[in-house]
């Protein structure tokens, strides 16, 4: 594991966009909402805390990280910082457990701005969470600093009835004294155009390839690994701090494992790899995504191979692999197979029936692979 020593207060990313949020104190021009949304590991999670932290801060330019305010939210538990994460849909069975999953899972986000708050069987905002903000917030006023209501996965308001999304409109139409909501999502497009126009926007690109070095490197991770790690994380930090967990040769192997998965002709294989892939999408679907974009990773270093780059991002040990594989299969589809693993991905997030996508997903790719239609 990463040894982190850098929260949120100390984070240095996305300094654009900070730039903009740090003048909106300064110019006490802090709005009632804002919709924080940009692809996954953006560092959309830890400049929302960051900036929750500069608004009640007693630094004008803060966070100051040294304040009693400051301090507390360091530990990520502020009396005016609320936080809103998914939850399983039945929580009468769960709600201990989850309770418990939930504070954990805080202390670690507290440790690290880029730790992703997942409980098992969260998939949904529940409407009761809701109402309970709404209480709280209407209830009990302040007499100095801001209450931040953060909001992740926010998408996921929308789920079901949307009855959550339209309990945190009708907050957001009549707002509290006092109270700025963050929503934070990978989704933007899945949320009511109800609830876009009640926030500003702001919209958080990839994190920059030097960016995500020097916080590796900050954290201790050697040279080498950091710009390995960095070559493939795409612009997201979360990606890259597993990318560094795993070790470059534990990545290459699995690399080398999944290319012969999607070439796999026994059907017995073909049943093991649903079962153990259906198995993940369910218990830990963040594993499942990073398993499926380190194959897709490779098969666009293939496909610029093809074209003639022979540029392989900084990875060594890949070029001897990538040229037998367009020898073998030179009229692979790429554009083709690209899609169906972005489908593959997002499928358990929508709920589809694993097995069967899974097996469409092989079957799907080694036609493709063929340039096939059967």
């Amino acid at each position: 594991m990463v040894d982190e020593k850098m929260t949120f207060i100390e984070l240095n990313v996305q300094r654009s966009i900070w730039r903009k949020l740090s003048r909106l104190k300064s110019n006490h021009r802090i709005a009632n909402a804002y919709l924080f949304s940009g692809p996954k590991g953006s560092g959309k999670e830890a400049i929302a805390l960051k900036f929750a932290a500069n608004v009640n801060c007693a630094v004008i330019e803060g966070p100051c990280g040294e304040c009693s305010s400051c301090r507390r939210f360091r530990s990520l538990q502020h009396e005016h910082l609320k936080l809103i994460v998914p939850m399983p849909r039945d929580e009468k069975s769960s709600v201990s457990a989850s309770v418990t999953a939930l504070l954990d899972a805080i202390k670690i986000k507290a440790k690290n701005p880029f730790y992703k708050i997942t409980l098992l069987k969260a998939n949904t905002i529940p409407i009761s969470h809701i109402r309970k903000l709404q209480r709280d917030l209407y209830l009990k006023s302040i007499e100095t600093g801001r209450k931040i209501v953060l909001i992740y996965d926010a998408h996921l308001l929308c789920t079901g009835d949307a009855s959550s999304a339209n309990a945190i409109l009708k907050i957001l139409e009549e707002p509290p004294n006092n109270t700025t909501f963050i929503l934070v999502t990978d989704y933007k497009a899945d949320l009511l155009p109800t609830i876009l126009s009640r926030c500003q926007c702001l919209d958080f690109p990839a994190l920059k390839r030097d960016d995500i070095v020097a916080y590796l490197k900050s954290l201790g991770v050697e040279d080498y690994l950091a710009h390995f790690s960095a070559n493939i994380a795409d612009g997201d930090m979360r990606r890259a701090l597993a990318l560094v967990d795993f070790g470059k040769n534990n990545i290459l192997e699995l690399m080398k494992r999944l290319r012969a998965l999607i070439t796999e002709k026994h059907i017995e294989n073909w049943r093991s790899f649903n079962q153990n892939y259906s198995r993940m999408a369910k218990n830990n679907i963040h594993e499942f995504e990073f398993h499926l974009f380190l194959l897709q990773w490779w098969l666009k270093q293939a496909y610029l191979q093809r074209l003639g780059s022979n540029n392989t991002n900084g990875i060594n040990g890949i070029s001897a692999d990538l040229q037998e594989f367009n020898a073998n299969f030179p009229n692979a589809d790429y554009y083709t197979i690209n899609n169906i693993i972005e489908e593959t991905i997002i499928a358990p997030r929508k709920n589809f029936y694993m097995p069967l996508i899974l097996t469409n997903f092989l079957i799907g790719i080694q036609q493709s692979l063929n340039n096939k239609i059967y």
